[in-house]
C-alpha cells in the first residue's frame, strides 16, 4: 500500500506542493514590485525636492549665486533633523551651497549628466539614497544634489503602499488563476482512474459479463470497493451462466420425452381427446424450443465484420414457414428489394428473429390472408399481418418475456417477441410495431448497414 494511496492524501500532498511553489513565487514577485514602486516614489520625491530648491536659486547683480530658502525648507534640511540633505554644484564641481557643515558634495562621484542620476551609499549609520538633478538657470547649468536617509525614523511606507496596491493586482490575479488551473489538473489526474472505471462499467451487461473494473492506479480508498464490485460481478456471472445452462439443459432434456409422448399418443388413434393432448404437447414443444432460443439469444454477440444478406434470410424464412402457413389456410410473400441487402448481423440469429415474427403473424392473422415480408434497401424488414392489431398501450409490453395480452389464448408462452427484441438489440438495431395499412399489425426491424470501410460479400 503506497503512502499517498488515498484520494485525500494525494489531493493534500499535491495541493501542498502547489501552494509551497506559489508561496515562494508570490513573495518574490511582491517584493520585486514593492521595491520597484518604492524606488519610483523616492526618485520622484527627490526630483521634486531638487526642483523646489532650484526655484529659490538666483544670480545677484554682482554675479554671486544666492539661495533664499523659506523657514520650513531650512528646517527640513537642517543638520538637527538629519533626514534630508542638499548641495548645489557648478559644472566644475564647486559646491555653492550645502546643508552639510563641511560644504562638500553629497556624492563625490557625481558624473553631472544631462538627465537626473541616482545614487545609493552608506555614511556611518545612515543609508543614503540620493539624486543629482541638472537645473538650467538662465544660461548656466547647476546640479542640485538631494539625499534622504532611509534609516531615519520618520521614513514611512504609506505612500509606497498607496502606490503599490493599484499595481499588485496584475501580479496576484494571474498567480491565483494559475493556482486554480494547477488544482484542476491535479484533481483531474487524481480522479482519472475512477472515470476510466466508470466508463468501463457502462459496458458491463448480459452480453459482456467478462468485463471487470480495473484496479491498476486506483486510490487505496476506492480499491476495496472496486474489488468488492468485481467479486460481485464474478458471482453474478457464475449465477447467470448456471441459470442459462440450466434453462438450455432442461429444454434439451424435455425435447426427447415430449417427442416420445407425442409418438405414443399418435399410435392411439385420432380420438378427440388424443388430438387435444397432441396439441398440448406441440404447445409445450414450442415453448421448450423458445427456451433454447432464449438461452442462445442471451449469449449472442455481433462483431462489426459479421454481415448478412437480409433478403436471402427473409426468403429462407418464407420457405421454412410456408408449409405451416399453408396448413392453416394462409400464405407468405416476400416483397420489396430484389437485390441483396447487406446488413451487420448474424444470418442464423436474424433468421430466428424473423421466423418468430412470421410465426407470430401466422398465428394472429385471419384465414385466406397473406403474411407479407417486405425487405427495404436501407436495411430494414417489415412483417405485416391482417389480424386484430395491437392496442397502443400494449405495444411496449409485448416485447417483455412471458407477457401475453390474452392469457386464455392457447399456444403462446410470451417468449417469441422478447426473443426477437433481444436479437435485434444485440445487432444494434431497433424494432417497432404500428398499424398495418389495411388492418392488423406491422413489425419493423431496422438494422445497421455496413460501414464504408467494410466490404460487402460479392
Amino acid at each position: 500500500m503506497s503512502v499517498l494511496g488515498s484520494i485525500k492524501l494525494r489531493l493534500i500532498a499535491l495541493h501542498l506542493i502547489a501552494v509551497l511553489a506559489v508561496a515562494v513565487v508570490l513573495p518574490l514577485a511582491l517584493y520585486w514590485r514593492i521595491d520597484a514602486a518604492a524606488r519610483t516614489l523616492h526618485e520622484r520625491a527627490l526630483r521634486e525636492q531638487a526642483q523646489q530648491i532650484a526655484r529659490h536659486l538666483h544670480l545677484s547683480p554682482d554675479g554671486t549665486w544666492m539661495l533664499d530658502l523659506p523657514p520650513d525648507l531650512r528646517e527640513l534640511y537642517s543638520a538637527g533633523y538629519a533626514r534630508y540633505g542638499f548641495a548645489v554644484l557648478t559644472q566644475s564641481g564647486k559646491v555653492l551651497f550645502c546643508s552639510c557643515k563641511n560644504d562638500e558634495p553629497l556624492f563625490r562621484s557625481d558624473p553631472q549628466r544631462e538627465r537626473p542620476s541616482y545614487f545609493e551609499q552608506d555614511a556611518g549609520e545612515a543609508r543614503l539614497f540620493g539624486a543629482s538633478v541638472p537645473t538650467q538657470i538662465g544660461t548656466t547649468t547647476l546640479w542640485v544634489q538631494i539625499s534622504q536617509d532611509q534609516a531615519h525614523r520618520d521614513v514611512l511606507i504609506d505612500d509606497i503602499v498607496g502606490e503599490f496596491l493599484p499595481h499588485v493586482a496584475w501580479v496576484v490575479i494571474p498567480i491565483l488563476g494559475a493556482l486554480l488551473g494547477i488544482d484542476l489538473a491535479i484533481f483531474g489526474r487524481t480522479l482519472r482512474p475512477l472515470e476510466v472505471a466508470s466508463a468501463l462499467a457502462q459496458h458491463i451487461g448480459p452480453t459482456r459479463t467478462d468485463l471487470r473494473l480495473p484496479d491498476a492506479g486506483m486510490p487505496d480508498d476506492v480499491l476495496p470497493l472496486v474489488r468488492a464490485v468485481n467479486q460481485a460481478l464474478d458471482r453474478l456471472e457464475r449465477g447467470y451462466i448456471m441459470q442459462r445452462e440450466f434453462v438450455a439443459d432442461a429444454a434439451h432434456e424435455l425435447r426427447t420425452p415430449l417427442a416420445i409422448l407425442r409418438a405414443q399418443l399418435e399410435a392411439l388413434g385420432h380420438q378427440h381427446a388424443v388430438l387435444e393432448l397432441i396439441g398440448d404437447i406441440d404447445h409445450m414443444t414450442r415453448i421448450v424450443n423458445q427456451l433454447i432460443d432464449v438461452a442462445e439469444a442471451d449469449t449472442l454477440t455481433i462483431a462489426e465484420g459479421d454481415m448478412a444478406d437480409l433478403r436471402s434470410v427473409c426468403v429462407q424464412v418464407a420457405s421454412f414457414m410456408a408449409p405451416i402457413a399453408v396448413s392453416s389456410g394462409k400464405s407468405i410473400a416476400v416483397t420489396g428489394a430484389g437485390d441483396p441487402v447487406w446488413v451487420v448481423g448474424n444470418p442464423a440469429a436474424l433468421f430466428q428473429a424473423i421466423r418468430n415474427l412470421v410465426e407470430n403473424a401466422i398465428i394472429h392473422t385471419a384465414s385466406d390472408t397473406t403474411v407479407d415480408i417486405a425487405v427495404r434497401p436501407e436495411g430494414s424488414v417489415v412483417v405485416t399481418d391482417e389480424g386484430a392489431g395491437i392496442p397502443l398501450q400494449q405495444r411496449e409490453l409485448i416485447f417483455h418475456r412471458f407477457w401475453r395480452g390474452d392469457r386464455r389464448r392457447p399456444g403462446s408462452g410470451g417468449l417469441g417477441l422478447s426473443i426477437v427484441a433481444r436479437i435485434v438489440k444485440a445487432h444494434g438495431g431497433s424494432i417497432s410495431v404500428h398499424d398495418a395499412p389495411l388492418r392488423g399489425s406491422a413489425f419493423a426491424i431496422n438494422l445497421r448497414r455496413p460501414t464504408m470501410t467494410a466490404s460487402e460479400p460479392r
